[in-house]
């Protein structure tokens, strides 16, 4: 059953604030947790690889002490965006009486983020120092450095949460998506059967947007989930979409 906007309240911040609220306070109903394997991106990995090498190669044309700092900069980011630029993640798919709660974690190594921060001071070091070998100009190289330290000083590993709460006595629509993950799992929507507003569709769009569900499973943990979701609200299939 869907229902019209004039059925529904004001999409305010302050409505936003205590919805979402209730979902985390409400009870927790069926939670599952799965890692996300992503797909190789050779074609990212071959342009990051030959980046790499057109660096050095810049920082060869300075002398060897550019080409150590070349590296000194380039090594700590090179491991942090090999895990970080395709990373596993651990997704956990939370439901509650109000609402549904989806995390998502990537599995990126703690040193990772401790190696970029400090870069940057490391490679201030190593520019101080070549300015007794090669003059002035290496404090480019010294405010390179300490800006990269300043930009990376609050890099920190931390999950993306959307928080999603029901729509009392409106049906949602479980729609199926594209293979996006290796071991067979995939996308699933589930949007509330809200009927067009005919004044407003930018209105209309932000409602269902904010209700909107978006997380991935494979058919066990989807048939699992939805057996419990359909407890307490009403669900339809509707045809696969297309990929985005």
């Amino acid at each position: 059953m869907s229902t019209s906007m004039a059925a529904l309240p004001e999409l305010s911040d302050e409505y936003k604030q205590q919805q979402q609220q209730a979902v985390l306070e409400a009870k927790v109903l069926y939670q599952f947790e799965l890692v996300k394997e992503p797909f190789t991106d050779y074609i990212s990995n071959c342009l990051g690889v030959a980046l790499v090498a057109f660096l050095i190669w810049v920082g060869s044309l300075g002398g060897w002490m550019y080409v150590l700092l070349m590296i000194v900069l380039i090594t700590p980011m090179g491991v942090y965006f090999y895990y970080a630029s395709n990373p596993n993640i651990q997704q956990t798919v939370t439901l509650t009486e109000k609402g549904i709660i989806v995390s998502n974690l990537e599995l990126v190594p703690d040193a990772c983020f401790a190696a970029l921060r400090y870069s940057g001071y490391v490679g201030v070091a190593i520019s101080v120092i070549a300015v007794i070998f090669v003059g002035p100009m290496a404090f480019v190289g010294a405010g390179a450095g300490l800006l990269m330290s300043f930009k990376m000083a609050g890099v920190v590993n931390r999950p993306r949460v959307q928080i999603r709460p029901f729509i009392k006595g409106v049906d949602y629509l479980e729609e199926r998506g594209e293979l996006r993950f290796k071991h067979g799992l995939t996308s699933y929507y589930l949007s509330a059967d809200i009927d067009p507003y005919p004044l407003s569709d930018e209105e209309h769009n932000e409602m269902r947007v904010f209700h909107e569900v978006v997380y991935h499973a494979d058919s066990e943990s989807q048939a699992d989930f939805m057996k419990a979701l359909n407890q307490i609200v009403n669900t339809r299939k509707i045809a696969t979409c297309q990929p985005s």
